[in-house]
């Protein structure tokens, strides 16, 4: 995101009807105010979700009021976290990690290029074949060392503040944001790292997709403070003092094979997480830990 205009697309605009006295209720559920535009009024969604009436983003409620957040992510990514090994699956996400290096090449060529979360640092070991100088950030020392052994790449085990300010040309931040409880500060700190003129890349679940509408997505509970669709992420980065040029929803068949395949891959528990309540940890319980990061 930088200077320049921002492509809509369409059913992507947030649809908020609330009653007045949901509006006007004191409580909202734990959640006192929203952390992208201050607003004070919610209205249910679904999966114990509440969506903002000021500017439409979904918050977890359960999350802000136990001050969980931290402690689940840092369950679902700590000691014992391991990457999805299915062949499919590790298909789709080089396939994927394509299409996001296109969409940045046509911004920036090469220059340095720091991905916040990396996850299992497939999107990195692309980006410096594709020309980049690559560094990885990762809250989580498991993560960090296991990327690092494994490709070769400097990875700062710690926040963005941490690290040089206007140090990079690409920030890459692929499933991150919906992880953070204030999108706004986060945003400015990677900011803060940027170069004049250079880029972020953020990709994030579309609360307004398709799939969330009608396939009984159940949004990553617990685990996703925030949750965007075009009009919240474009809100979030201007807050931020970035400037959305180009937005994009991908409908296609590689999410819903993905969908389904997590689902299949997760030992017959699919119809069981549709049913997860906010801040319930159960979902590691019993197996290893996986994430498609």
């Amino acid at each position: 995101m930088r200077r320049g205009r921002i492509r809509h697309f369409p059913g992507e605009k947030a649809r908020v009807r609330m009653s007045r006295a949901r509006r006007e209720s004191p409580k909202n559920d734990g959640v006192r105010i929203c952390p992208l535009c201050m607003n004070t009024g919610f209205a249910h969604f679904r999966f114990g979700l509440l969506r903002c009436g000021g500017c439409g983003l979904v918050v977890n409620p359960a999350l802000f009021r136990q001050g969980a957040g931290k402690t689940l992510n840092e369950e679902a990514f700590g000691e014992g976290w391991e990457p999805e090994t299915s062949f499919w699956v590790r298909w789709f996400q080089i396939w994927k990690n394509r299409r996001y290096l296109r969409t940045i090449q046509k911004f920036a060529r090469g220059g340095r290029l720091l991905e916040v979360g990396v996850g299992s640092g497939r999107f990195l070991e692309q980006a410096r074949a594709a020309g980049f100088g690559v560094m990885g950030c990762d809250l989580s020392p498991t993560v960090c060392r296991r990327v690092e052994e494994r490709i070769g790449v400097p990875v700062h085990c710690g926040s963005v503040d941490g690290l040089p300010r206007a140090s990079f040309d690409v920030v890459a931040m692929h499933h991150v944001l919906e992880h953070v409880e204030d999108p706004v500060g986060f945003l400015r700190s990677v900011r803060e790292v940027l170069r004049p003129g250079g880029i972020v890349h953020i990709a994030v679940p579309n609360i307004a997709s398709w799939e969330a509408r009608f396939s009984g997505w159940n949004c990553h509970v617990p685990y996703h403070l925030t949750h965007f669709d075009s009009v919240a992420l474009a809100r979030a980065a201007r807050a931020a003092g970035l400037v959305p040029v180009w937005t994009a929803t991908h409908e296609s068949f590689s999410t819903w094979f993905l969908t389904l395949l997590r689902t299949a891959l997760d030992e017959g528990q699919g119809s069981r997480l549709r049913q997860f309540p906010p801040g319930c940890p159960e979902r590691n319980q019993g197996g290893r830990k996986s994430h498609n990061r």
